[in-house]
């Protein structure tokens, strides 16, 4: 058996030393909530002076880290995000041998960048509107009105691409209303097989290119409680995304079933799937598995973004399932009230 490191006394205060030139805040509290350790920079946010042996109750002012810190949490490590002082901070708890290393890490400066990038694809998205619609009437009047083969092919592909930016700044707008707050979430009564069944109405055309064989599965008279314009964005995403990226031949299912406090509405289907290390990551804006793919089908990778967004401002969540060549589950946990 090897034995532990043995640390000089020296090199310790050494890199003490170096934990006071951290631009971030680090505590050590011990299993009798007594601090050991809080460097210089956890110290001025604290606004105490050595707070080495006191215990955490007399150091910890702000009522959202000590709830944080006095919390018994059954994970190796926590993570949340805190204000204090009017400033955004992001909290790590470690919990090792019976003590809690605190990490706090200000990360206002990320905030603002995040704020002032998703102002600017709101109003640059804004003002492309109106010139592309312009653009793509224009498009669409010679489309109708020539009738030379050659030019007429050249025009519809300058219709196609026109259609795609005219999808993504509509996308993108959507996302800037969502995380805005500003357009609210109106519940009424929806039947859900009713619903779904408009839904996929728009999207039957897709099914024909591919033979697919859409099975609404969801029992008669089964409700749900939610602003239908947004769910039916979420639910045209999610069934769109399973028929493009299906096989021929293939099927996508919708589902309904309870769940505790949620109506689930399940969106399968039998296509290519996705490699398990990009599950994490395909609710993010801009994410594309197979970019290549993607373009092809003509997505804006925007779609499962926005899937998420409005899950979220109906206080759900969504989950996903998939394996690669047998295709992918896509569950919208939906609160029955």
């Amino acid at each position: 058996m090897e034995n532990p490191k043995k640390i000089n006394i020296a090199d310790l205060k050494t890199f003490l030393k170096f934990l006071d030139f951290l631009n971030e805040g680090i505590i050590v509290i011990d299993e009798n909530k007594i601090v050991n350790y809080a460097n210089k920079y956890a110290e001025n946010l604290l606004g105490v002076k050595e707070p080495e042996g006191q215990h955490f109750s007399e150091v910890i002012k702000n009522n959202y880290l000590y709830s944080i810190v006095s919390h018994k949490y059954n994970e190796d490590i926590y993570q949340t995000e805190i204000i204090i002082d009017s400033k955004k901070f992001l909290v790590k708890v470690y919990n090792i041998d019976n003590k809690k290393f605190v990490h706090l890490t200000d990360i206002t400066p990320f905030e603002v960048y995040k704020q002032a990038k998703k102002d600017f694809v709101s109003n640059v998205s804004h003002e492309l509107k109106t010139p592309i619609a312009v653009l793509k009437g224009a498009i669409e009047t010679l489309d109708q009105e020539e009738k030379d083969k050659d030019k007429k092919r050249f025009i519809s592909m300058a219709l196609k691409r026109i259609n795609q930016m005219d999808t993504l700044i509509n996308d993108l707008l959507i996302i800037a209303r969502l995380e805005s707050k500003e357009d609210k979430v109106v519940k009424t009564q929806i039947d859900l097989k009713r619903f779904i069944n408009d839904v996929y109405e728009d999207l039957s055309h897709l099914t024909k290119e591919k033979n697919i064989n859409f099975k609404n599965n969801i029992k008669e008279n089964s409700i749900i409680y939610g602003d239908e314009q947004k769910l039916s964005i979420l639910f045209k995403n999610l069934i769109e995304n399973a028929i493009k990226y299906n096989k021929d031949n293939g099927v996508v299912e919708v589902n309904s079933f309870e769940n505790g406090k949620y109506i689930v509405v399940e969106v399968k289907d039998t296509g290519i799937g996705i490699p398990k290390k990009a599950l994490p990551l395909i609710f993010e804006r801009f994410y594309r598995v197979d970019k290549s793919r993607s373009r092809s089908v003509g997505g804006t990778g925007l779609g499962l973004s926005i899937v998420k967004h409005i899950t979220e401002a109906h206080k759900g969540k969504v989950e996903v399932d998939s394996k690669l060549g047998e295709g992918s589950s896509f569950k919208v946990y939906l609160p029955k009230q």
